[in-house]
C-alpha cells in the first residue's frame, strides 16, 4: 500500500523537476536574449594618471559621496546668488587651479517650473563645483501656451550652446530631477551616458532596459551622430524612447553609474498631457531619425525671444512655433514606415 510519506515525496520530486526544468528554460532564454548594449560603471577619465595629459587634468576629489537633497524647500534666486558667489554671469564657471577634462553646457527644457529649477540649481552648482567641471548652465524656455515640445528645446539648447563656446559635452537635463550622489560625475565618454539611473519615484530602479530619459550626457560628436531629438513629440511621453532608439541606430551603447550612484530624487509635480500621437509616432522613428532631429533645425524657423545672462543660469526663452493640426498631422505621416511589432516587443522587453 502506498503511504502517504511516499505520496509526499512523489509530489516534491515532481515538483523539483518542474522548478528545475524553468530555470534551466529560463536561463537559455537569458542567454540566447543577452543583449550587450548596457554598460555599468563610471568614466574612464574620471581617475586615470594614464591618460595623456593627464598630469594638468583636475582630479577628483576622493571624499565624494551621496547628500541628503531637499526637494521640498525652494530658494529664492538671491538666495542661489548668496551661496554661489564665484558663479560668473550666465551660471558659468571653471576650476581656477586644473584644467577640466571637457567644457560641459548642462541644457535644461522649461516652462513654468521656477520652483523646480531653484531647487536644482542650488543643488547643480556647488556639485559641479566639487567636480571641478568647467561648465554653463542654458534653461531653454518655451514661450506661450501650446503643448511642450521636450525634444524641440534639446535641439534649441544645443545650437544656441554652440554659439558661445565649443562645448565637448551635452547633458540633457530635466528641470525635475535632483541628484543625490556627488560620484555622479557629470562628463561625457564616447556612448551616451545615462546619468540617471535610480530614480526615487521608480523605486530607484530602471524603468525598462532601454531607457534614457531624464537625464543623459553625449558628446558634441555623438549629439551630431544620432540627430539630436525629433522634433515632433508636442507633449508629454515617447520623445526619449525615439531619442533611445537613435542611439541604438547609431551603434551607441548606454552607459549607466551603478544604481547606488546614480540616484535622482523627482520633485513631486502634476504630469503634463501625453503626446496625442506618441505611440504611433515613434513605431515610424527609423524612416524619420536621420532627417528629423538637429539638422533640420533650421526648417522650424524657431524665434529666440529672449537671451539673458542671469547671475545663475543663461535663459534662452524661445518661440518655436505651433503643433499642425489633425489633417496636417495625418499628410504628414500617411507614408511613415513603421518598425514591427517585434521590434517595439524587443526594445522594451529585450
Amino acid at each position: 500500500m502506498v503511504t502517504l510519506a511516499h505520496r509526499l515525496r512523489r509530489v516534491a520530486i515532481v515538483f523539483a523537476s518542474i522548478l528545475g526544468t524553468a530555470y534551466i528554460i529560463l536561463v537559455l532564454i537569458a542567454l540566447l536574449n543577452y543583449n550587450p548594449r548596457v554598460k555599468i560603471g563610471m568614466p574612464i577619465i574620471v581617475d586615470d594618471a594614464e591618460l595623456p595629459g593627464a598630469g594638468t587634468r583636475c582630479k577628483m576629489d576622493p571624499d565624494l559621496g551621496p547628500v541628503k537633497v531637499d526637494i521640498y524647500t525652494k530658494p529664492c534666486m538671491e538666495e542661489l546668488e548668496r551661496m554661489n558667489p564665484e558663479i560668473q554671469a550666465g551660471g558659468a564657471w571653471k576650476p581656477p587651479n586644473c584644467q577640466s577634462w571637457q567644457k560641459v553646457a548642462i541644457v535644461i527644457p522649461y516652462r513654468d517650473r521656477l520652483g523646480h529649477l531653484k531647487i536644482l540649481l542650488r543643488r547643480l552648482h556647488p556639485m559641479l563645483r566639487k567636480q571641478q567641471i568647467a561648465y554653463r548652465i542654458f534653461v531653454v524656455e518655451q514661450a506661450g501656451t501650446d503643448q511642450f515640445n521636450r525634444g524641440r528645446l534639446m535641439n534649441i539648447g544645443y545650437a544656441e550652446a554652440m554659439k558661445e563656446d565649443n562645448f565637448d559635452c551635452f547633458i540633457f537635463h530635466d528641470v525635475d530631477l535632483i541628484p543625490e550622489d556627488d560620484r555622479n560625475v557629470y562628463l561625457c565618454d564616447d556612448q551616451a551616458r545615462h546619468l540617471s539611473s535610480a530614480i526615487d519615484e521608480m523605486r530607484y530602479h530602471i524603468m525598462y532596459y532601454n531607457y534614457a530619459g531624464g537625464v543623459i550626457a553625449l558628446n558634441r560628436q555623438n549629439v551630431l551622430k544620432v540627430n539630436g531629438y525629433s522634433n515632433d513629440y508636442w507633449g508629454w511621453g515617447n520623445e526619449d524612447d525615439d531619442f533611445s532608439a537613435r542611439t541604438l541606430a547609431a551603434g551607441l551603447m548606454l552607459t549607466r553609474p551603478p544604481e547606488h550612484i546614480g540616484r535622482f530624487k523627482m520633485v513631486r509635480h502634476l504630469k503634463a498631457d501625453r503626446s496625442n500621437h506618441g505611440n504611433s509616432y515613434f513605431f515610424t522613428w527609423r524612416s524619420r531619425w536621420k532627417n528629423d532631429g538637429i539638422n533640420a533645425i533650421k526648417e522650424l524657423n524657431y524665434k529666440v525671444v529672449e537671451k539673458t545672462d542671469l547671475p545663475v543660469f543663461t535663459n534662452i526663452s524661445v518661440d518655436i512655433g505651433h503643433p499642425p493640426d489633425e489633417k496636417t498631422w495625418n499628410e504628414r505621416n500617411k507614408n511613415q514606415e513603421s518598425v514591427t511589432m517585434l521590434w517595439f516587443l524587443r526594445f522594451y522587453y529585450p
